[in-house]
């Protein structure tokens, strides 16, 4: 019998149910917006287009032949220096420019 009023109850409170409804022109304007998503070639990326690439390969490219004139006009310091004679911490020092005088001297 108990069963019966628990079904009963429940069987009440669905009454007032209505189906839900989308608001107006909901699939209407669901469908443009997946079109124009799948439209190809309509938002192209800033950095994709080809005369920022132009413009910014140009500009690596001008940054690489001036530091490349650069560098050989820089003179070379390196120099081989041999001699017969046993090295010592002062030829070190020198050798690698290591003599520098402190700040506190």
């Amino acid at each position: 019998m108990e069963n019966n009023i628990r079904t009963e109850k429940i069987m009440e409170s669905l009454v007032g149910l209505q189906k839900a409804g989308a608001p107006d022109f909901f699939y209407t304007r669901l469908l443009g917006k997946m079109q124009n998503e799948m439209e190809p070639g309509k938002k192209t990326s800033f950095l994709l287009r080809p005369a920022f690439i132009t413009t910014a390969l140009s500009i690596v490219f001008i940054i690489n032949i001036f530091s490349l004139t650069q560098l050989n006009k820089q003179p070379s310091t390196k120099a081989a220096v041999q001699s017969n004679t046993p090295a010592d911490i002062e030829s070190f020092a020198t050798a690698y420019d290591l003599n520098a005088e402190s700040v506190y001297e």
